[in-house]
Formats: structure tokens, C-alpha cells, sequence
């Protein structure tokens, strides 16, 4: 039986072929995960994220991006393992949103200047 993300084969007429530079975040994600994946740590493989986001089911598979996939995939594997939970990631996220917003505060031109 042929999966969802399967798509090797299928009519879908043709590809836009564009070089799209990869957003920052993409760059982290990917160094993330090959961080953990290296020979040293071990601590996740390539085979468990394609598992992971092969499981989300057609609906969400479609709806994210690679590098989403990628990162969502990750955090699942991780949870699952006990070494980080969503909620984690999301304060840890907040708080990097937050750092962000006081750096553009500080940068901002004001009247005085």
C-alpha cells in the first residue's frame, strides 16, 4: 500500500525548478538535528524522523513546509524518548521571541538621536 507522502510516480505535472535560500530558522533546524544524529550523541536518526513525520497523517504532512516537518518530527522523537516535551520547546520559544523583541526595542531610532 502506497503512503500518503508517496507521491514518487504520481501525475502532478510539471516542477518549478527556483533555488530558494534557506531561512534562518531552516538553518537551525537542520544543524539541530545534526547535532543529534552525529556519531557522538546518537540521539536521533534520520530513520525516526522520517517515521515521525510519516505518521502525521495526510492533513498535516501537506500543511507543513520540509524543514516544519523535519522540526516537528523532532520534537515528537524527542518527547517520545523523555528528553524534552512541547511545552518546553514552546517556553523556550517564547523567551527567544521575547529576547528578540527587547533587542529591537533597544535598536530602534528615537526621536532624540
Amino acid at each position: 500500500m502506497r503512503g500518503y507522502h508517496d507521491i514518487g510516480g504520481k501525475a502532478a505535472g510539471p516542477i518549478e525548478k527556483i533555488e530558494l535560500p534557506w531561512q534562518h530558522w531552516e538553518k537551525q533546524v537542520e544543524a539541530i538535528r545534526n547535532l543529534l544524529g552525529d556519531a557522538t550523541r546518537r540521539v536521533l536518526s534520520l530513520d525516526e524522523l522520517r517515521l515521525g513525520f510519516e505518521s502525521f497523517g495526510e492533513d498535516k504532512y501537506l500543511r507543513y513546509s520540509f524543514y516544519r516537518r523535519r522540526l516537528e518530527a523532532m520534537i515528537d522523537t524527542l518527547e517520545k524518548k523523555g528528553l524534552i516535551t512541547r511545552d518546553e520547546v514552546m517556553q523556550a520559544l517564547e523567551q527567544v521571541r521575547a529576547n528578540w523583541q527587547d533587542l529591537e526595542a533597544c535598536a530602534a531610532p528615537t526621536a532624540e538621536r
